[in-house]
């Protein structure tokens, strides 16, 4: 918990340093002075990447997953993919039979992001940068009775959804494979040691099995096991009262909330700002805003519950929910609650184009 409190903390802290660094940016004259600010948040939302890295390994980052066809949206990633192997690496993308998982679209492609690119280096690392190697990447479903030998000691015995990320590389060494989910631990020259042990936890987190497998190709295979879900059946987008161009913004961290509040006011929002739960159920009462925006993780009343208290003022009021972290009540809270989520730190602009696909 001590971890997940600084997690926080930091990235309120790094979400303050993004917005403030966004607002110079709009104001600078100088190409110069917007170059700067601009590698100034790419590297606070880098640092805020490895801080969400050690939280998807220890299964504390939140999660807010859909019922999604698996072979459509990974063969959605395959532009993101297909340029992190870029020309000297192959990269082959096909999907088998159809099944519906429950996954987190975020989680899913920093997953698949992470194994292609552990088969990249292997394959460049093994060739000495020349490259010439082949990854697949391969979707299917199987039955109760096809889980893979290696997993069906803790498996339960259901129908999967399946995400293979195999290569053509080294392989992995049998001296280490005991150890390739641990964080921080990597045989890569180059490594940090994150990527396959942060995927190991979405994997875990949503429900699902990583399992290090055998290929034909000779090199590795890494396999996420999701369990087959139930198709959704008459669900349609809720209804949602107008509200102008109002947003509650509520946010405990001044300089974060004031920082995110002008540059809403930048791109023609009109913006109420309410620093806790109480504050913002005052404003909810006097007004219905076009959408409430707020951090989960507040002194008093959290986010949850200000999201439920809200909607019993205004059923159907859009919500969009922000944290760096969130603690486990809250994990299991948001995705029964019909509410976006937007991880710290965020950019204003990802932020402004949130806040419009909910309104």
């Amino acid at each position: 918990m001590l971890a997940a409190g600084l997690a926080h903390d930091l990235n309120n802290m790094l979400g303050g340093i993004v917005a403030t660094a966004e607002l110079l940016s709009m104001r600078a004259v100088v190409h110069e002075d917007a170059r700067d600010l601009d590698a100034i948040v790419d590297q606070a939302v880098k640092a805020s990447e490895l801080v969400r890295q050690i939280l998807a390994f220890s299964r504390q980052d939140l999660l807010n997953p859909v019922t999604a066809e698996l072979g459509e949206a990974v063969e959605r990633l395959e532009p993101v993919l297909a340029a992190l192997t870029g020309n000297r690496v192959r990269l082959e993308v096909a999907s088998g039979a159809p099944v519906l998982v429950r996954v987190d679209p975020t989680a899913l492609e920093r997953t698949a992001i992470n194994l292609v690119l552990n088969a990249r280096d292997a394959i460049l690392e093994a060739g000495g940068g020349r490259g010439g190697g082949l990854i697949r990447v391969r979707t299917a479903r199987i039955g109760p009775g096809e889980r893979p030998a290696g997993g069906r000691g803790f498996m339960p015995a259901l129908p999967y959804g399946v995400l293979a990320v195999e290569d053509d590389g080294p392989g992995v060494d049998p001296s280490v494979a005991a150890r390739i989910f641990e964080p921080y631990f990597t045989t890569r020259k180059h490594g940090q040691g994150l990527g396959l042990s942060s995927a190991f936890g979405l994997v875990k987190q949503s429900g699902g099995f990583l399992l290090s497998e055998g290929t034909p190709l000779g090199g590795a295979r890494f396999a996420v096991y999701l369990p087959e879900a139930e198709p959704l059946v008459g669900q349609g987008p809720p209804e949602r009262a107008p509200g102008g161009r109002v947003v509650l913004l509520v946010e405990d961290e001044l300089l974060l909330r004031m920082s995110v509040a002008r540059g809403l006011e930048r791109q023609g929002w009109r913006v109420r700002q309410a620093s806790d739960g109480m504050a913002a159920l005052k404003r909810l009462q006097a007004e219905r805003p076009a959408v409430l925006v707020s951090d989960i993780r507040m002194p008093g009343l959290d986010g949850i519950g200000l999201t439920e208290a809200a909607r019993g003022l205004h059923p159907g009021l859009p919500v969009l929910l922000t944290s760096g972290f969130a603690d486990e009540a809250a994990r299991a809270a948001v995705p029964g609650l019909g509410v976006g989520f937007l991880p710290k730190p965020y950019t204003v602009k990802t932020l402004g184009e949130r806040i419009r696909e909910l309104v």
